[in-house]
């Protein structure tokens, strides 16, 4: 059976975020917390990849102990194993150090054939956490996946990439990168959401994975906080004059000043 592991995270609401003054750092305890919205997919593609081949999908996440909210979320979603990696040490890590606490957790957890992750965290969009586990882990990442197939001991993928289609075999195991426009996320059924609270989960400590307190949190992290800014989009309104075929030619050229329309 395939051994699917899938990293998920808890973050702010971004349209919710407050920021500690200090530290230019969003401040969690005071701002409400989702589950990261790619990696919503990325649990999609684990459950679907599940429903195809039969797998056992493990859930894993590093956070404070609240970040259990989003475990008990997959449980609820049809995981079948969830693992908090928790520790007052790892406070402050940066995405390398975050990476670095997740592949040795994941490899204290045993043998994997699939590593799913989302694309980019919400809270930081650094898009680092899936390529940096990949080198730690030293196994093939993948991503822009179009569609996956799993044939013996190998995923058979293909990608797009604008108007270029590849086809591509690997030998498992591989990571693989999801965003959001890969696939449409589940609802989960009104019964298992009853239900999740009351499933194990497993939580792993820095006594756990190994290390020392050097390698951790914000002493072992090399990225530091300069500036913190918290800005909102707005939209405008604007109203078109002319009869139909003049708003219409009005607007296309506004589509194509703006890239938006480019034929």
């Amino acid at each position: 059976m395939l051994s699917i592991l899938v990293c998920i995270k808890q973050v702010p609401d971004t349209q919710k975020a407050v920021f500690d003054p200090r530290t230019g750092v969003i401040d969690r305890s005071g701002t409400e917390n989702i589950m990261n919205p790619d990696d919503l997919h990325a649990l999609e593609m684990a459950l679907s990849l599940k429903d195809e081949y039969g797998a056992s999908v493990t859930a894993i996440t590093m956070g404070p102990p609240q970040a259990a909210d989003v475990l008990n979320e997959a449980h609820a979603l049809g995981v079948d194993r969830c693992v908090l990696v928790s520790d007052q040490r790892f406070a402050g890590s940066d995405s390398l150090v975050t990476s670095k606490v997740l592949s040795r957790a994941i490899v204290k957890l045993g043998a994997y054939d699939i590593i799913v992750t989302g694309r980019e965290a919400i809270d930081g969009n650094t898009a680092h956490v899936g390529f940096q586990l990949s080198e730690f882990l030293q196994i093939p990442l993948l991503a822009q996946i179009h569609k996956f197939k799993i044939n013996k001991d190998s995923a058979i993928i293909e990608r797009l990439y604008g108007h270029e289609y590849q086809k591509i075999q690997v030998r498992l195991p591989v990571l693989i990168v999801v965003g959001k426009h890969a696939n449409r996320v589940r609802i989960p059924r009104l019964a298992d959401i009853k239900t999740c609270t009351d499933k194990k989960i497993i939580v792993m400590t820095m006594n756990d994975i190994g290390g020392t307190e050097e390698e951790y949190g914000a002493a072992g992290s090399p990225t530091v906080v300069i500036e913190t800014e918290i800005f909102s989009h707005k939209r405008g309104k604007e109203i078109l004059s002319g009869d139909m075929n003049e708003i219409i030619d009005i607007l296309v050229h506004r589509l194509k000043k703006h890239n938006i329309l480019r034929y």
